[in-house]
């Protein structure tokens, strides 16, 4: 073979490949899902005061990434679904090992190193060492925070569920676990509206907080009903003042842009109250049209 065609077949090699590595690519991007997640790593110094091995800021990125795979694997878990009761110790009479929660239960059936189910993740914001506000371990001082993007492969964790038997489980009739998000979010008052409203359509079990960051909420939706429905009630249905912008429908997370305007109804000059209250227009009417506002905070705080 000449020099010229032995290139020419290198080139024709690589070009073939090149369309492969692309095609796989796009694929793969579609099973691709972002979520925002914040990574804590404890910090507990020694005796005398020094700092432990390791970079905190690595362990804080590995906890988030961690996270973000946990939440992904959860969505696509049956929503009753319940570890299985753990296996009595094998000599009777001694103690058996501490039950794990649900998340380390799940965790642990994942394998221990969450990177093999993200395609790429950043760190938005390193907010380095601090006090220790997240850890629960009372000799933890300090720790050391971030907060990334992590875009997890859904299909790699749909994949190792599957092959666990963990997806078929729960019963058929149950609900559902899908996400919201609400982006550019300046408020609570939307966000408490928009829950409340939610929580009130039918076949909605439940509407719960699961991360607040700067102007951006995360809700899980427990329904039998998919995000395109629902919200398609919601828009039909919504109380007055409350508009919804739909920025990304999928079928088992929805993103959102929320505007609340509650309408203000001013009684005439020439009423008086009692009169106002007849018409519709007095305090009574307008507390009843203010409807929730940021006070009802404390209520999208509430978790399962």
């Amino acid at each position: 073979m000449s020099e010229r065609l032995f290139r020419g077949a290198r080139v024709a090699h690589w070009g073939v490949a090149l369309v492969l590595v692309v095609s796989m690519g796009f694929a793969a991007a579609a099973e691709e899902r972002r979520e925002e997640s914040v990574g804590v790593a404890p910090i507990v110094l020694a005796e005398d005061g020094s700092e432990p091995d390791g970079i905190p800021r690595d362990a804080a990125l590995e906890a988030a990434i961690g996270a973000a795979v946990l939440r992904t694997a959860k969505s696509l878990l049956p929503a009753d679904f319940l570890p299985p009761e753990p296996e009595p110790p094998e000599v009777p009479g001694t103690e058996p090992p501490p039950e794990p929660t649900p998340d380390e239960w799940l965790a642990e059936r994942l394998g221990g190193d969450p990177f093999v189910y993200a395609t790429r993740f950043s760190i938005l914001e390193d907010r380095g060492r601090r006090p220790a506000m997240f850890s629960k371990t009372p000799d933890v001082e300090f720790e050391y925070v971030v907060l990334a993007a992590v875009f997890v492969d859904v299909s790699s964790i749909r994949d190792r569920l599957g092959a666990l038997g963990l997806l078929a489980a729960g019963s058929p009739d149950a609900e559902r676990a899908w996400t919201l998000v609400v982006e550019d979010l300046h408020d609570y008052a939307p966000l408490a509206v928009l829950r409340r409203s939610l929580a009130e359509r039918g076949g909605v079990e439940a509407v719960v907080p699961v991360e607040f960051t700067v102007s951006r909420a995360v809700l899980r939706v427990d329904a039998d009903r998919s995000p395109r429905d629902l919200l398609a009630e919601l828009e039909r249905t919504a109380p007055e003042g409350l508009k919804l912008v739909p920025v990304e429908l999928e079928e088992d997370r929805a993103t959102l842009l929320v505007e609340w305007r509650p309408p203000v109804v001013l009684a005439p000059a020439e009423l008086d109250p009692a009169e106002a209250d007849a018409e519709g227009a007095g305090p009574a009417a307008f507390d009843e049209a203010l409807g929730p506002a940021a006070g009802d905070f404390d209520d999208v705080l509430e978790t399962d």
